[in-house]
Order: structure tokens, then sequence, then C-alpha cells
């Protein structure tokens, strides 16, 4: 399984759902958002390499574990698209918009708890952000 997009289409659609339509004026969100990328990716690789196994998808491509350059390819599962948005979008606007960060992170919890689902992964997703 070839995966074709680019964490920039990640970052967009996390702009879109915090309301920002101009990438080229958030520096601070461009800044941020390839650590927060890499932390996604981190927090979901394990349950992505089940993923892979269970739909029989090839190996998990390796990627940063402290940054991803928004130029370079998503290494998740597309499955995983929907949630990564969520998660950088939620973030992003963490210290601006506690309300709409925390429907956010709701939502991608949920996303991640779907996707547990499909898979039959019993193993509780720690919310490190909690403590």
């Amino acid at each position: 399984m070839e995966n074709r997009i680019i964490c920039t289409e990640i970052y967009e659609a996390a702009l879109s759902m915090i309301g920002e339509r101009n990438a080229v004026h958030n520096a601070d969100y461009a800044e941020r958002a390839p650590y927060l990328l890499a932390a996604f990716c981190c927090e979901a690789a394990q349950i992505d390499r089940l993923y892979r196994k269970t739909k029989g998808y090839g190996k998990q491509p390796e990627f940063g574990s402290v940054m991803i350059e928004l130029a370079s390819p998503f290494s998740l599962s597309p499955r995983f698209l929907g949630p990564a948005s969520l998660y950088l979008a939620a973030m992003l606007v963490l210290d601006e918009d506690e309300e709409l960060s925390d429907r956010l992170y709701g939502k991608y919890c949920d996303a991640m708890s779907a996707i547990c689902s499909e898979v039959g992964a019993t193993e509780k997703i720690i919310d490190v952000y909690q403590y």
C-alpha cells in the first residue's frame, strides 16, 4: 500500500477545522505542526502496525519521532488521516480556544477508538495530556 498523502494536506485540513483559511498567515501553526504530527504518529504507530497487519498492508515506513516535515508523505495508513487532522487541530488551538480544542480532541479519541474496534485492539489509548 503506497500512501501519497502529503502532511501539508493534513495540516490544511486541521486549519480548516479551526476556521483558519490561509496557511501563509499562520507562521506559529506552521512552525508547531511538524512536531505535533510526529507526536501523533508516535502515539498511533502501534495501532497502525496492527491495522496494517489486519488489513494485509505493507510494513509501516519509518518516520521522525520528533519532527515530520509538512512536505513529506504521511507515514501511517490512510485510515489515520482523519484522526491526524483532528489531533493536529486540537493541539494547535489548545492555548487559544480550550473549548474548541476539547471538542476536537474528543472527536479524535472517538476516531481512534473506532479504528481500535476495527482491528480488535483492546488496549486503552492513554491520554498523555490529561496528567
